[in-house]
């Protein structure tokens, strides 16, 4: 076993998710694994207990990027894996020292990024640093599909105890097994459903006329959500107390307003159906527990977003629009409805 691996993943949560097994698996060849991490994602990585350290990029202050790089220039490790394709983290890596260095490069699709590219592969090839090329969404949209987790899975050629699966999660869990509802469906309300063409109008009483065709009840979830359809939603809004609180509600639909992430994961979890408009770890959360999870998407964004995920028999899509049109609020409910009991 060799001594240490420093890995960079300085991007979101759903980033984070799909390349965790991987991440895992590759920290077994090593005694100490570390990893630098953002804002978005480091409550998570932080209690991933198989990394012996865990660094938190701090994006606030000029200062204490520069600070941050001084801190890593010319560090020593067996192994440096960037994942993220962002500049801080290739420039660290090319000049800290290692006897192993991969990069994740994420190729565009104009005629001077992929100059900017070609250069810079030549250029890994000229320091003997292996790479692996990721297309960008414009690439994707424009030319050929990809997908991410299948690509992270490529460095099976350097360690051959890479598993097919996608996600690794440990020690994210409450204290105490909360026993909920003995069923339930959860929505999680964010940006995403702006889009939908009368959602400003009717989103209350489609949301009430939906609630009527289930016993189970159904929690809506949101975070900081300022948006004005979220605003103008007519339906109980309960501030988060602890989820010992929630058997007190007797409400068939209730909205539960910023839920800490390890209690909605936890959330996400005991759900019998968990729904969004494809919010990243929402999702990637929801196939790891194996709940059933259903996305609202647009048509025009299914090959972006089928980059991401790795389907399986638990994974449903009900479009908010197609080729020729949006959907009403309540023609998607309907779909949804439908998808539900199919």
């Amino acid at each position: 076993m060799k001594n240490k691996i420093l890995f960079f993943s300085i991007d979101r949560l759903g980033d984070y998710l799909i390349r965790s097994n991987v991440i895992h698996c590759i920290s077994k060849h090593y005694n100490s694994s570390e990893i630098i991490c953002s804002e978005k994602n480091y409550k998570l990585i932080k209690k991933q207990i198989f990394f012996n350290k865990v660094f938190l990029f701090d994006t606030t202050k000029t200062i204490n990027k520069i600070k941050f790089i001084i801190n890593f220039f010319f560090k020593k490790y067996d192994a440096l894996i960037s994942f993220d394709g962002k500049n801080i983290s290739n420039i660290l890596l090319l000049f800290m020292r290692a006897s192993f260095k991969h990069i994740f490069i994420y190729k565009k699709n104009s005629f001077l990024d992929n100059f900017k590219t070609d250069l810079y592969c030549n250029l890994l090839k000229l320091l003997g640093i292996s790479y692996t090329i990721l297309y960008s969404r414009e690439y994707i949209e424009t030319y050929s599909l990809d997908h991410y987790p299948s690509k992270y899975r490529l460095l099976k050629k350097y360690y051959n105890n890479i598993s097919d699966k996608t996600y690794y999660i440990e020690n994210f869990h409450l204290d105490n097994d909360i026993q909920l509802y003995e069923s339930f469906i959860m929505i999680h309300l964010d940006e995403k459903f702006n889009d939908i063409i009368d959602i400003h109008e009717n989103f209350t009483e489609s949301l009430n006329l939906f609630a009527k065709n289930f016993e189970k009840k159904i929690i809506l979830t949101a975070y900081k959500n300022n948006n004005n359809y979220y605003k103008n939603l007519l339906i109980n809004k309960i501030p988060f107390q602890g989820l010992e609180y929630l058997n007190q509600y007797k409400e068939k639909i209730f909205i539960l307003e910023d839920v800490p992430l390890v209690e909605f994961y936890n959330l996400i979890k005991k759900s019998d159906l968990n729904i969004s408009c494809h919010g990243g770890f929402f999702v990637h959360a929801s196939l790891y527990n194996k709940r059933k999870t259903i996305d609202l998407i647009n048509k025009n964004d299914e090959k972006w977003l089928n980059t991401w995920i790795t389907k399986d028999e638990f994974y449903k899509i009900v479009y908010k629009s197609d080729y020729q049109k949006k959907f009403s609020i309540n023609e998607i409910l309907m779909k949804l409805n439908y998808e539900i009991n199919k």
